[in-house]
């Protein structure tokens, strides 16, 4: 859910990570500033190998060029804010990741849509699985959009979108 709407400054979103969500694939932001407030439930991160538990009311920030991850250990969800400071095409792309996972007609495990993203954030955020990066992904990029692929989904950025897929938080 976006919680800004500036065209040049940090992005701001609110996530609802379900119960035993296993997170986006391990990579790094060359240039952004990644804070993570959680504000119910717990999200584990992985930063640069090591593992540490937020918790409701606390925050961690992961700086630029450090491998991180995140997932729901727990059996319970997850609200948590998102700040993004000099987001680059994160700004583009993150409503569709997010999108992704509440949308049946597509599938964030599909290669090609993983690769169109994957081209689309290059030189903003490096993915470090293999089936994410090199020539296979390039080439994958190319067959994705000829095939209508996006990188990001305007869908996803209607306040409609995620009301209608996600159970809101109280107000």
């Amino acid at each position: 859910i976006p919680l800004s709407d500036d065209d040049d400054g940090p992005i701001r979103t609110l996530s609802v990570f379900g119960a035993g969500y296993g997170g986006p694939p391990a990579h790094y932001h060359e240039r952004s500033v990644e804070r993570f407030a959680v504000e119910s439930g717990s999200l584990t991160l992985r930063l640069d190998g090591d593992e540490r538990t937020v918790a409701a009311g606390e925050a961690a920030t992961v700086e630029p060029n450090v491998v991180h991850g995140f997932r729901v250990e727990t059996d319970e969800r997850a609200l948590v804010t998102t700040e993004i400071r000099s987001p680059g095409r994160l700004r583009q792309v993150l409503p569709t990741l997010g999108g992704l996972a509440h949308d049946r007609s597509r599938s964030a495990d599909d290669p090609l849509q993983r690769a169109r993203i994957a081209a689309v954030l290059d030189g903003n955020t490096t993915f470090i699985r293999g089936e994410q990066g090199g020539a296979a992904t390039d080439a994958l990029a190319a067959v994705a959009r000829l095939a209508g692929y996006h990188g990001a989904y305007a869908t996803y950025t209607q306040p409609a979108f995620w009301r209608r897929r996600v159970e809101q938080p109280p107000t």
